[in-house]
């Protein structure tokens, strides 16, 4: 395949790429350990850490049924410091958190102290009540159901 050939195969796939995303797609900007304890300095977000493996099959549904709608990654962007943690590539930072399985969502107050945990996959229908459920601080006077309840 000559350069001219390639230049006009990448184009296009570019311009596939780019036209298969919705316009003003939200995506969730997940930040990494360290750079998730830096940005929280001074806010007072809590924190969702998603622990996962590039090995977990259930990760890879949560990542592209779960965390590809538009409404949960905006939720999240806005009220949370999204952090995800690959546990083969630290596993130390697993170990802290008591992860024994794949997918793991935890919640952790600004402080970083935790306040629940998800293991297991979850859809958008039942991860979005309990993004709101938590955020609102409801956790801390009522149960999940009873939040539920007045949904």
């Amino acid at each position: 395949m000559n350069i001219r050939m390639m230049t006009i195969c990448l184009a296009l796939i570019g311009w596939l790429a780019f036209s298969a995303a919705p316009a003003g797609a939200e995506t969730i900007q997940w930040l990494s350990y360290d750079q998730a304890e830096r940005q929280n300095q001074g806010q007072e977000r809590k924190y969702l850490l998603y622990f996962r493996s590039d090995r977990c099959g259930y990760c890879r549904k949560l990542e592209s049924e779960t965390f590809t709608d538009k409404a949960l990654a905006a939720y999240i962007n806005t009220n949370y410091i999204p952090v995800r943690v690959d546990t083969d590539k630290t596993p130390r930072i697993a170990a802290r958190h008591g992860i024994r399985g794949v997918p793991d969502i935890h919640f952790l107050t600004a402080g970083g102290d935790a306040i629940a945990n998800w293991p297991g996959f979850i859809g958008v229908d039942r991860l979005l009540p309990l993004l709101q459920y938590i955020h609102t601080d409801s956790y801390l006077s009522m149960s999940y159901n009873d939040f539920l309840k007045g949904q």
